[in-house]
């Protein structure tokens, strides 16, 4: 008689069940390196942090162009991973068993791709014509563009084609492609729909920077995972719009 074989146990099941968990873990210790190199004072993406001493400048210059981009692709691993682990997870649980985690793992490939080659353009474009040191005001100037991308058609489209994921094949090199397509694809769309709400964070000052990424983060998760976002873009609007004024103010009164 054939031996029955043993009944998973809850934290079996639970990883059965959420195949995305590696993806959430990749981002929490994104997390964790965002914040240790904001307590080291190096996490500023554009800039250097500012110098206090007497007889320093108030900038020691930009940061080495790799190092930007490291910082800006923990950057949105922390923000952005986040908001497709539910992607992740249904190309996860409609595909073959055996690509569980190979699935999610390309789609998350692909869609890190998109944004990392985002933030290296935009990196090397403020290097070369933007601000040599980081300005509280052209922060608050972000975030007003923000605001008003909120208000746009263009917004509601790419906010909603964030949630919409093309059918995968279910097993081979097809289906291999498919995933990284469909990373690129999605992460393409979400750029369309948050990329000014990430400006900010490529030129924020050292004392702002992970503040604001809290915040930005917050807004944009509730963006993209509360049901029926799209209408209610003008709230989040005018949260933007209010941490404009209130960085304006630090700014005018520093």
């Amino acid at each position: 008689m054939t031996a029955l074989a043993p009944k998973p146990g809850l934290r079996q099941r639970f990883r059965w069940n959420h195949p995305e968990l590696s993806l959430a873990i990749l981002a929490t210790s994104a997390w964790v390196a965002v914040v240790l190199l904001h307590l080291r004072a190096g996490h500023p993406v554009a800039h250097a942090p500012a110098t206090h001493h007497r007889g320093a400048a108030n900038s020691i210059g930009p940061p080495p162009f790799p190092y930007s981009v490291t910082v800006w692709f923990l950057m949105a691993t922390a923000m952005m991973l986040p908001t497709v682990l539910p992607a992740a997870r249904s190309i996860a649980r409609n595909g073959k068993w055996k690509r569980r985690r190979r699935g999610p793992a390309l789609f998350a490939l692909g869609y890190l791709a998109t944004w990392t080659a985002f933030g290296a353009v935009l990196l090397y474009a403020i290097r070369v014509a933007g601000p040599k040191s980081p300005d509280l005001l052209l922060v608050s100037a972000a975030l007003l563009l923000a605001a008003l991308w909120e208000s746009t058609r263009w917004k509601r489209h790419f906010l909603r084609a964030c949630h919409r994921i093309p059918p995968i094949p279910p097993d081979g090199p097809r289906a291999d492609r498919a995933c990284l397509r469909a990373g690129f694809r999605n992460g393409l769309h979400c750029m369309g729909s948050c990329a000014p709400m990430m400006l900010p964070m490529a030129l924020a000052p050292h004392a702002a920077a992970l503040p604001l990424m809290l915040f930005l983060t917050g807004l944009i998760w509730a963006e993209k995972s509360l049901t029926r976002a799209a209408d209610h873009l003008r709230l989040f609007a005018g949260l933007l719009a209010a941490a404009a004024l209130v960085l304006s103010a630090v700014a005018l009164t520093a």
